[in-house]
C-alpha cells in the first residue's frame, strides 16, 4: 500500500481574498506532476514577480427652560378652573360637555374635544417657535427627550460588540448590537495590521461608498460610515441571517440529504438569477465587482440572496455622464483617491478571467466571466481551476485552460445546456462571452422556464399547405398562432380528418420515423407555426440530464418498433381500405345493381371492422367523414352509394 500524502502535499484552497506582489510569489515554471490544488482567495498579485507580461498574447438628564408643555394629560375640573400663569395649556383632554358648563348628569357623554385657551378662560400667549421653517437644528426639548428616552443616561458607545463574525483579506465582520434602535448588525472594520496602509484605507472607504450606491434588493445594504476609536474606520451593514454559498455547495458535496434535497438544480438556478440581478443593476450603475464567488453569496432561509463582499469592485464609467450631483461627486472622489496599482493581480486565482491575470483593463465582460466561474462551482461542487501552486493556477487562468464542466464531474449529469452556458459566459476571448448579465439571464430564465431553444418559425396563408399526402419530410410543426385543417384525399372528394390549433404538433411521425406523410395538412386561416426537427429535437433532449434523454430515446425506439409491427390501419389513416372494402360489400351484396341501393350501417361497419381487424369505432369515424364530404350518404340507420366511381375501383 503507498503510502500516504503529507500534510504539506494535500490540496490547498485558495479561495480567500489575499494580496500578493508578483516580486513576494516568485512564479516558477509548472511542474506536470504536480498534485492539484484549488486556488479560491481574492489575491492582489504582482504581474512581474509571476513573469507574467502585461500582453495579449492569450485570451441630559437636564429639565427643559421653557417648560412647555405639548403632552397628553387629563385636568380635573378644579384644575381647570384655576387661572393660568404664563405657561401655555395645549393638551388635549377629554371632556364631556357636561362638565365643562359644570354640570354631571347621570348620563354624561365622555367625547374627545378640542378647547380653545380662550373658552377655557386662559390667558393666552404664543409660545410657538419663532425659528424659520427651514431651521431643524436640535431644540433644548428635543436633546433632552432624546437623551432619556434613547440614550437613558448610558455613557457607552453606541454600539455594544458581539464578536467577530468572520475575517477577509482587508477586514473583519463584527456582530454588534445598535443601541438607539436596539437592532443587531453587522459591522466592518479594517484588520489591525492593515490600520496603516494608505491603500488599504482608500479601498475601505470605496467600498463602503460603492455598496452604500447600490440599493438593491440582491445587494448588501449600507447603513453608516463613521470613525470611533474602539473600532477605527467602520461601515455598518444589515446582518444577514443565512449560510453562504460555498458553505451549501460543500454539504451538498459531502452527501449530506437535508441540503440535496432542499438545494435542487432548480433552486440552485435561481439562486444564481438573483445574483445575476444584483450585477446587472452594478453594471447600470457603470460599477463591476470583480470577485463573484460562491463565498460572496449568502443565502437566507425565506429566499433571500445578497450579493456580499464590494471591496474590489471598482467605477468604470464617466463621472460626467452621471446625472445626480450627490452621486457624481461620489465617484469623482472615488475616482481621484483610487490607488489601485496596475501591477497587482485582484482577485480569487481560481475564478480568475485571463485578463485578470494578464493586467489588461476590466470590464463587464470580465464580471460575467467570474458569473460562468461561479456556475461552474455551483454545478461541479469543485472551483474551475485546480493545481498544487498558485503559480499553475494563475497560468491556467490567463490561457484558459479549463476541463468542461461535463467532464469534470460526469456523475453529476449536468445538463448540456448548462455546460453550454457556463463556456460561453467563460470564453477565453471577450468577444466570445455574453454581450451582458441581461443576455446571460435571459438564457437561465429559458432553462428555469424549461423552454426550449428557439425555434425557426414560418408562416403559411390561408389554404396554404404545410405537408401534402405522400411526401415524405422530415420536419414537423408546433403550431403557434392559427388554425389547421388535417385533411384526406378520397379521389375527388377532401375528408377533413381534424383541425388542430395553437400548441398542437403535426408530422411528429417523421421525426422518429422515415415514413411517407399518411395526410395532407393545410391552413384554414393565416397560421404561424415552429419547424421541428430531429436535430432540434435531439438538442433539446440533451439539455436535461442524461437519464432522461435516455429514458426518450428508449421510448422513441420502441414506438418506431411497434410502428413497424403493428397493424398498419391501427395507427395510420384507414380511410381509403375502409371505402374500398365498403364497395367490394356493396357490390357482394347488391349483386352489381347498387343503384339505390342501402344497407343497414351498423351491420356494414361490424362486417368491415372484423374483416380488416379495424375497431368499429375507427371505420365508424370514416363513414361519418364520407358522409360529410357527400361520398356516401347515411339516412337514418342505412347507408347507401350515391357514385360508386368515388370509392376508387
Amino acid at each position: 500500500m503507498a503510502n500516504p500524502p503529507k500534510d504539506n502535499d494535500k490540496e490547498k484552497d485558495f479561495q480567500e481574498t489575499v494580496a500578493f506582489s508578483r516580486e513576494e510569489l516568485e512564479i516558477p515554471a509548472e511542474k506536470e506532476e504536480a498534485e492539484e490544488k484549488d486556488y479560491q482567495e481574492t489575491v492582489a498579485l504582482s504581474r512581474e514577480g509571476l513573469g507574467i507580461s502585461s500582453g495579449s498574447e492569450s485570451p441630559g438628564s437636564g429639565k427643559a427652560a421653557d417648560d412647555t408643555y405639548q403632552e397628553t394629560v387629563a385636568l380635573s375640573r378644579e384644575e381647570m378652573s384655576k387661572k393660568a400663569s404664563d405657561d401655555d395649556y395645549q393638551e388635549t383632554i377629554a371632556l364631556s360637555r357636561e362638565k365643562i358648563r359644570g354640570n354631571d348628569p347621570d348620563e354624561g357623554y365622555q367625547e374627545t374635544v378640542a378647547l380653545t385657551k380662550e373658552s377655557m378662560g386662559v390667558r393666552v400667549r404664543d409660545q410657538r417657535s419663532q425659528r424659520d421653517e427651514n431651521d431643524f437644528s436640535a431644540s433644548e426639548m428635543e436633546k433632552t427627550f432624546f437623551i432619556e428616552r434613547v440614550l437613558k443616561d448610558r455613557e457607552e458607545e453606541k454600539y455594544h460588540y458581539h464578536g467577530k463574525i468572520v475575517s477577509g483579506g482587508m477586514g473583519a465582520i463584527l456582530k454588534v448590537l445598535d443601541q438607539n434602535l436596539q437592532r443587531t448588525i453587522a459591522m466592518k472594520v479594517i484588520l489591525p495590521h492593515l490600520k496603516d496602509d494608505i491603500d488599504t484605507l482608500n479601498s475601505f472607504i470605496t467600498e463602503s461608498r460603492i455598496t452604500g450606491l447600490l440599493e438593491h434588493p440582491n445587494i448588501i445594504p449600507v447603513h453608516e460610515l463613521d470613525f470611533n476609536p474602539e473600532s477605527g474606520i467602520f461601515f455598518t451593514m444589515k446582518l444577514v441571517h443565512g449560510e453562504s454559498l460555498i458553505d451549501l455547495l460543500k454539504k451538498i458535496k459531502s452527501g449530506n440529504i437535508e441540503y440535496q434535497e432542499r438545494y435542487s438544480s432548480y433552486h440552485l438556478l435561481n439562486i444564481f438569477r438573483k445574483v445575476c440581478d444584483a450585477i446587472s443593476f452594478a453594471h447600470s450603475r457603470s460599477i463591476i465587482h470583480q470577485d463573484i464567488k460562491p463565498h460572496n453569496i449568502i443565502v437566507g432561509p425565506y429566499g433571500e440572496v445578497l450579493l456580499m463582499d464590494w471591496g474590489l469592485a471598482r467605477y468604470i464609467g464617466d463621472p460626467e455622464a452621471e446625472t445626480d450631483p450627490a452621486t457624481r461627486t461620489l465617484v469623482t472622489d472615488v475616482l481621484e483617491t483610487e490607488t489601485d496599482r496596475g501591477d497587482l493581480i485582484k482577485g480569487s486565482p481560481a475564478y480568475m478571467s485571463p485578463e485578470q491575470v494578464t493586467g489588461e483593463p476590466l470590464d463587464r465582460q470580465s464580471d460575467i466571466f467570474l458569473m460562468g466561474a461561479t456556475l461552474y462551482h455551483i454545478f461541479t461542487l469543485e472551483p474551475p481551476y485546480v493545481a498544487k501552486e498558485m503559480q499553475q493556477i494563475l497560468s491556467m487562468a490567463m490561457n484558459g485552460r479549463l476541463i468542461p464542466p461535463e467532464e469534470r464531474r460526469p456523475d453529476r449529469q449536468i445538463p448540456e445546456e448548462i455546460c453550454r452556458i457556463i463556456k460561453k459566459a467563460m470564453s477565453p476571448a471577450r468577444e466570445d462571452r455574453y454581450a451582458s448579465v441581461d443576455e446571460m439571464a435571459g438564457d437561465i430564465d429559458d432553462l428555469i422556464a424549461g423552454r426550449w431553444t428557439r425555434q425557426e418559425k414560418r408562416h403559411f396563408s390561408a389554404g396554404e399547405f404545410l405537408m401534402k399526402e405522400g411526401e415524405s419530410g422530415e420536419e414537423a410543426y408546433l403550431i403557434l398562432n392559427g388554425r389547421v385543417e388535417v385533411v384526406k384525399a378520397a379521389h375527388e372528394k377532401q375528408m377533413v380528418l381534424g383541425e388542430l390549433g395553437p400548441g398542437d404538433t403535426v408530422g411528429e411521425m417523421s421525426l422518429i420515423a422515415s415514413v411517407t406523410r399518411s395526410a395532407s395538412v393545410k391552413a384554414a386561416e393565416e397560421t404561424e407555426a415552429a419547424i421541428l426537427t430531429k436535430d432540434l429535437v435531439s438538442q433539446n433532449l440533451k439539455k436535461l440530464p442524461p437519464y432522461m434523454e435516455k429514458i426518450v430515446s428508449a421510448l422513441t425506439d420502441r414506438l418506431r418498433i411497434a410502428n413497424a409491427n403493428i397493424h398498419p390501419y391501427a395507427i395510420a389513416d384507414p380511410t381509403d381500405v375502409v371505402l374500398k372494402q365498403l364497395r367490394l360489400l356493396f357490390r357482394e351484396k347488391s349483386d352489381n345493381q347498387m343503384e339505390g341501393f342501402s344497407a343497414p350501417i351498423d351491420a356494414i361497419v361490424s362486417e368491415i371492422a372484423q374483416d380488416l381487424g379495424l375497431a368499429q369505432q375507427r371505420v365508424r369515424e370514416v363513414f361519418d367523414r364520407a358522409d360529410e364530404a357527400g361520398v356516401i350518404k347515411i339516412r337514418a340507420d342505412l347507408v347507401s352509394i350515391p357514385d360508386i366511381s368515388l370509392l376508387g375501383k
